[in-house]
């Protein structure tokens, strides 16, 4: 019993630090996007955001995670895109340690597991097609620059 506690353990572990590459392929408008699954915290879906005044426009607010707020980041406002309004309302909330964050996005597309030779530094190929590694820390950057907080 105990073995099969640590092994169990074990396989938590690795999924949790990302070593068996379960990714996720997820889009904000007509852009495609893949993560690596350890990096999300939740999936929220219909939650009501709370706007903050004298923000950036791509901060539609605040959403509510169990008692904890998360900013909404709207990437089509961030990056200036004519079209930014995302008429879904499903919301990808990151796990990190050092800011509470989430996406706007438009569809939660899979979850899949790509062969080794498929994840390169700054992409994933899923179904012949590469598809862009999401960073997370360039949005806190910009975030931060923004807000006019040190990281």
């Amino acid at each position: 019993m105990e073995e099969l506690d640590s092994k169990t353990q074990q396989e938590i572990t690795e999924l949790y630090e990302g070593k068996q590459g379960s990714y996720l392929i997820f889009s904000v408008g007509k852009h495609r996007y893949a993560l690596n699954s350890s990096l999300i915290k939740e999936i929220m879906y219909g939650v009501k955001i709370h706007g903050i005044p004298f923000t950036p426009d791509y901060i539609e607010g605040v959403l509510n995670c169990r008692g904890v707020p998360f900013t909404v980041v709207n990437l089509l406002k961030m990056a200036k895109e004519e079209n930014s309004d995302i008429a879904e309302s499903v919301f990808l909330l990151f796990n990190r340690d050092d800011d509470q964050f989430c996406l706007h996005i438009s569809n939660i597309e899979v979850f899949f597991e790509p062969e080794e030779d498929d994840i390169l530094e700054d992409k994933v190929k899923y179904k012949f097609k590469f598809i862009p590694l999401f960073n997370a820390d360039k949005i806190e950057e910009t975030l931060c620059k923004d807000l006019g907080k040190d990281e």
